[in-house]
């Protein structure tokens, strides 16, 4: 085998090895990108939903305080 064809088969080895590497590296990339979208649509669901509980909450606080101000009654002090 010639020096040229020995040059010419690493060459093209060497291209052909980094191809398939660089297509692997851009995949786990694309994988990884992917799965941090998920986990940030979770945590925007999560708190979404935390929030609206807390808006049902201060909703039935509020109710209660105004059923106790109702209920209560209030005396001047005698100082």
């Amino acid at each position: 085998m010639s020096t040229k064809a020995k040059m010419t088969l690493g060459v093209t080895t060497l291209f052909t090895v980094a191809t398939v590497w660089g297509v692997h590296y851009q995949q786990m990339s694309e994988k990884e990108t992917m799965r941090m979208g998920i986990v940030k649509d979770e945590e925007r669901v999560a708190k979404k939903m935390r929030q609206e509980d807390n808006v049902v909450e201060l909703a039935a606080q509020q109710e209660l305080q105004r059923r106790m101000m109702e209920e209560q009654t209030l005396r001047k002090s005698n100082r």
